[in-house]
């Protein structure tokens, strides 16, 4: 076979699809060198056989593959579990083979790990990772393991965090980590570990057991959080809703936030708190709002009104959302109309609105 210069190669796999590079990969030790780099900077492991296959291709000939890989995502496809074939079943040995790959990857810039028993910390506590992270999602416990880990990273813009375990206290950060965070999803009390962190998206979830303490974490949010710009609270129980409405509304973040949301919004008698603090936020483009609890559920008729009235109070408003249960209300405003496009079989949880507003 006619050898053709390097260049040629690497045009052609440029313009490969996965797929294709996998066939490509397999044609000639050229095409091979020439695929492979592309091959492993995405590694999408949908299993625990696809997880210790992909880690032993890392390590396999010296770790030669390790530079090439950039992003990583390990999580379990509930149509793949099997038995023999479930992370959540897997032993001691195979989550140090993720480990030790993770030691090879110099160039990693996203990992996002779910470990279905949120108990594997441990995989993040090593000295030989050489990687700076721009994005990550742990779906692991918050512990020292991942504190300790997560001072080391003084790149990361992006964190997505699991709750933590109640068996034991949670781990603060020091004074100066994550120097660069600006968006944050996960419990709570870990997002009052992030005070001192330039954080311009903030998502946080709560329960029965952290609700009370919202407040709080706005109130501190409101005294130093210049930069932030989105703010969204789930599972926040409606008697605390007000309250921390008018504490965004006082605070700092009066004047540059551009998203508030998912509010438990109470029944319309007890409006007047809201109404006064809708008055105060100045540049509020989106708001999103949930009336699960309103019997009868709000027809989209009422939902205009409502939307109308809050404009009254806040003329900067383009976009409203009423979440219902699974189905989503998204109402928009274009050339002075306002459009409503219902989805259904959402949920909160995995909306993103709150990120690219």
């Amino acid at each position: 076979m006619v050898q053709l210069p390097p260049e040629i190669y690497s045009a052609i796999v440029s313009y490969a699809s996965t797929r294709d590079l996998l066939a490509l990969s397999r044609t000639s030790k050229a095409f091979q060198r020439a695929a492979e780099p592309k091959i492993y900077e995405c590694m999408i492991l949908r299993d625990a056989e696809s997880t210790f296959l992909g880690c032993h291709a890392i390590l396999a000939r010296n770790a030669f593959r390790g530079p090439y890989v950039r992003r990583i995502f390990i999580y379990q496809d509930a149509r793949r579990a099997t038995a023999r074939n479930n992370l959540s079943a897997a032993p001691p040995q195979f989550w140090l083979v993720i480990q030790h790959a993770l030691t090879k990857t110099e160039n990693l810039e996203t990992f996002c790990i779910h470990d279905p028993t949120i108990s594997h910390s441990w995989i993040l506590n090593h000295t030989d990772f050489k990687f700076q992270l721009r994005e990550a999602t742990l779906r692991l416990p918050w512990d020292s393991n991942t504190v300790s880990f997560l001072q080391t990273q003084r790149k990361l813009l992006i964190l997505s965090v699991a709750d933590a375990r109640d068996d034991g206290p949670l781990f603060p950060l020091p004074p100066g980590a994550l120097p660069m965070l600006e968006v944050f999803s996960g419990p709570a009390l870990v997002a009052a570990e992030l005070l001192g962190s330039p954080l311009k998206r903030v998502q946080m979830t709560t329960d029965e057991e952290t609700a009370p303490l919202v407040p709080t974490i706005v109130a501190d949010l409101g005294k130093i959080m210049k930069t932030l710009r989105t703010l969204s609270i789930l599972g926040l129980p409606e008697e605390f809703v007000l309250e921390t409405v008018h504490l965004v509304a006082t605070s700092v973040l009066a004047s540059q936030l551009r998203y508030l949301g998912l509010l438990r919004l109470p029944m319309m008698r007890e409006w007047d708190l809201l109404h006064r603090s809708l008055m105060k936020l100045s540049v509020l483009v989106m708001l999103e709002v949930e009336v699960t609890q309103w019997d009868p559920a709000p027809n989209e008729g009422l939902q205009r009104m409502i939307l109308h009235e809050f404009r009254v109070f806040c003329p900067s408003l383009q976009q409203v959302v009423f979440w219902h249960s699974l189905h989503r209300f998204h109402w928009y405003s274009r050339d002075g109309q306002w459009h409503c496009l219902h989805t259904a079989g959402r949920h909160p949880a995995n909306d993103n609105q709150w990120r690219i507003v």
